[in-house]
């Protein structure tokens, strides 16, 4: 009967669980995260730097950023910058890269846009 309880249990935690990690996919080379802001993350492995950031549901722009145009005309996300933590600005690459960058590929052999 024990035995029947804890699989049962087991298939209920792992069928539950498994929506939750399957929603967020990150670069080779990173992991998921949650930010201070409650933002989806993709922090990269080595210097914890951000990969990716996915908005919440309904929202233009991850939690702590807002609405911003960068000097090339690009309309982007941006963060308030602090003594202890830099500003952020989050690029859309759902169409490609950005005005004033182009495609590469970085050290884990994803397509990356850098600045000119």
């Amino acid at each position: 009967m024990k035995a029947l309880f804890a699989l049962c249990l087991v298939w209920l935690l792992t069928t539950l669980a498994a929506p939750a990690f399957a929603q967020q996919q990150c670069p080779i080379g990173s992991y998921p995260w949650v930010d201070s802001w409650g933002n989806q993350t993709c922090k990269r492995h080595g210097d914890g730097s951000t990969a990716t950031t996915q908005a919440p549901r309904g929202m233009t722009c991850p939690t702590g950023s807002f609405p911003w145009v960068d000097s090339w005309g690009n309309k982007i996300c941006r963060t308030h910058d602090t003594p202890s933590k830099p500003r952020t600005d989050y690029y859309d690459t759902s169409k490609g890269c950005p005005v004033g960058t182009y495609q590469t590929v970085d050290s884990w052999g994803n397509n990356v846009c850098k600045k000119f």
